[in-house]
């Protein structure tokens, strides 16, 4: 369930679905191929920016969290890769540490840590309305199965700190200082319980969405999205960004070679104009939150 941001963090949330579901299908899928270590970290940056207006302070921790593991992913990958020329350093019988296998690291660190933090977004911005919204009518079951994987683990979360704390309440949680097995017979207690919950509210769901005609032919459907002027610059706009951004990678102009040694493509004007295109196309929702953000507070301040 996303949270109900401030004013200034719902700008690119208000847009169209489709808009905003294709911006973040094109924002992930570019995060898969890109391995140029620039373009990484505009993914990085931008997705973090994103993700701060979305958040605010809240998602600092978060962030900080995944700086984490990107250092720990780049140096331990070369505890299992050897390959590269440059060898910085022996361990363990003489095993290569190589810059090249750090590298590597690096980016395939760099590529999950964007990658998560575009998924965070995603979270907060495409709600489990606007997803049946837009698949309902394509792929009914699909989508609803969808819908409700995506809502049931914060579902089953509350859920479950509910039952604990009502078993605590009634005795039936582990005393203070109980021994493993006391809370594990416990903790196995609640998950049965959760699990037979989980299960009757989706055969309930299932009724009551079949009821309804859910997925039939012909079936008209309410819907609170309607396109306007707004939504149609915005996917004019990312349209183009997409295609000088797929232009520089089928050209060429990203890729990055990391064994023997490492391999950077050569400065061309089709490389430049791909990182600028992507760069743009990133910062679209981060420059409508703040775009909006600053039109909230000079309101304020006139009255």
């Amino acid at each position: 369930m996303s949270i109900l941001p401030e004013q200034g963090r719902v700008a690119f949330a208000a847009l169209h679905p489709a808009v905003t579901f294709a911006f973040f299908a094109g924002a992930i899928v570019l995060c898969m191929c890109f391995s140029n270590p620039a373009f990484q970290a505009l993914s990085i940056v931008c997705a973090a920016a994103l993700y701060l207006t979305l958040r605010g302070r809240r998602a600092l921790p978060f962030i900080g969290g995944l700086g984490v593991a990107l250092v720990v992913i780049a140096l331990v990958n070369p505890l299992f890769a050897t390959q590269g020329d440059t060898v910085l350093f022996t361990w363990w019988g003489g095993r290569p540490y190589t810059l090249e296998a750090l590298a590597l690291g690096a980016s395939t660190g760099a590529m999950l840590v964007a990658m998560m933090l575009w998924f965070a977004s995603y979270h907060l911005v495409m709600t489990a309305d606007k997803f049946t919204y837009l698949f309902g009518g394509v792929i009914p079951a699909l989508s609803m199965v969808l819908t409700m994987v995506l809502r049931l683990v914060p579902g089953y979360r509350r859920r479950a700190d509910a039952l604990l704390t009502a078993r605590a309440c009634i005795g039936k949680g582990p005393a203070e200082g109980a021994g493993l097995v006391e809370r594990a017979r416990a903790a196995a207690a609640a998950l049965a319980a959760l699990s037979a919950t989980a299960l009757e509210d989706a055969i309930i769901t299932a009724d009551s969405m079949r009821a309804r005609g859910y997925g039939l032919a012909g079936r008209t459907r309410y819907a609170l999205f309607r396109w306007d002027g707004r939504d149609v610059a915005t996917a004019a706009v990312m349209a183009a960004l997409l295609v000088g951004a797929v232009a520089a990678l089928v050209a060429g102009g990203t890729a990055v070679t990391f064994f023997p040694t490492i391999s950077l493509p050569p400065l061309t004007p089709a490389g430049v104009l791909g990182g600028v295109c992507y760069g743009a196309f990133l910062a679209l929702p981060t420059a409508y939150n703040l775009g909006e953000r600053a039109l909230w507070l000079c309101s304020l301040s006139k009255i």
